[in-house]
């Protein structure tokens, strides 16, 4: 086992010093950290300062016992589902039985064997980690959709009441080519958040191929401004290009390279003001990318979840155009698999991200 992966802490709870002392040494010989109580009441004040991956609880204590201390442990929020493994000396069934309801989800007798007693504890870690694992999918689930039902519906309501207003204006063209707009817009912009929710999703199974060959940064850079030229002259946005006037080659992926400087760019886009500029920079030395524009940047909140998947920060689009919450995200994976690092911060303008390449450029 290797034991800088491991991180949780365990809590033991003893009236006895040479217990916690010999429980402890066996659990941080394999890396673990644990905290120590000598009695219930100590181990509900250890809780409030710092909430433990799992409990190791002794039964027979004086003032609260193990069975009093473990029904107390499920009226804390915080300790919910965190796993209560129950130590005593008493192999009695029915103090088992009354472990168990109480709250407990397993019993190990002392003397104990210490390979069994780990062995309990890396499962019920192992349980408690895909619960926590699920939990959070659910809760990120739920929050797309929230983001998928609000957004498409507008999108579509939208188009669906243009749609049914078109023959009524059939005979005045200007109006008539106005709601034409309205649904192409409103339907582009569904179709532009279900195809990022696919491509996130792809991702997050990684099952787009890599292929490795030699490829132009400085090309993609100025075909990433082309390509985004139009969304950004509707903005009266510029999109200028920074790039040393040699080519410079690396060994990487064109098409998962592609997508990443296009969604930086078109993120630089969608929260920029009119009037502004996104300027995309390439150096040397070490070879780095970044994308700066004009826009409000990130809050300290936003720093911390700005790669989370379906996570909308504080800033808006500033032309009312779609935000899944997924464009960071799937960069934030692409450029992983690409053994890309990168860093986001707020410029002297605006937001900035800087991509940071491995030393695996192709010199001329």
């Amino acid at each position: 086992m290797n034991s800088a992966e491991i991180e949780e802490t365990i809590l033991i709870v003893d009236d006895e010093p040479k217990n916690i002392q010999v429980v402890g040494t066996t659990l941080a010989a394999f890396g673990y950290d644990f905290m120590a109580a000598a009695s219930g009441e100590q181990a509900v004040q250890r809780i409030e300062a710092r909430v433990p991956d799992l409990v190791l609880l002794d039964i027979q204590m004086p003032g609260m016992d193990g069975f009093e201390v473990c029904r107390s442990f499920a009226k804390l929020p915080e300790m919910a589902g965190v796993p209560v493994i129950f130590l005593s000396a008493n192999d009695d069934k029915n103090f088992v039985v009354r472990a168990l309801e109480a709250g407990g989800v397993d019993y190990v007798t002392k003397p104990f064997n210490k390979a069994e007693l780990l062995a309990r504890v890396r499962t019920h870690l192992d349980l408690k980690r895909v619960r926590d694992d699920r939990a959070a999918l659910l809760a990120k689930t739920e929050r797309f959709l929230e983001v998928m039902a609000h957004d498409l519906k507008n999108w579509i309501g939208s188009a669906s009441l243009s749609a049914q207003l078109l023959p009524e204006v059939l005979d005045k063209p200007e109006k008539a080519n106005q709601i034409v707009e309205t649904i192409v817009d409103s339907t582009g912009r569904s179709l532009d958040f279900i195809s990022e929710y696919l491509t996130s999703a792809r991702e997050a199974r990684e099952e787009t191929e890599i292929h490795e060959q030699e490829i132009s940064l400085s090309a993609i850079c100025r075909e990433t401004a082309a390509q985004l030229g139009g969304a950004a002259q509707r903005k009266k946005i510029s999109v200028s290009c920074q790039i040393p006037t040699d080519e410079i080659n690396v060994i990487s992926d064109r098409t998962a390279l592609g997508q990443i400087l296009s969604n930086l760019v078109a993120n630089a886009i969608k929260f920029s003001p009119t009037d502004t500029e996104v300027v995309v920079t390439l150096a040397e030395d070490p070879l780095t990318l970044k994308v700066s524009d004009d826009g409000p940047g990130f809050s300290e909140e936003d720093l911390t979840q700005i790669f989370q998947p379906y996570t909308r920060l504080s800033a808006k689009p500033t032309a009312g155009e779609a935000s899944t919450g997924l464009g960071l995200s799937i960069v934030k994976q692409l450029s992983d698999r690409l053994g890309i690092e990168i860093s986001v911060d707020n410029g002297d303008r605006g937001a900035e991200i800087t991509l940071k390449f491995p030393m695996r450029r192709v010199d001329q």
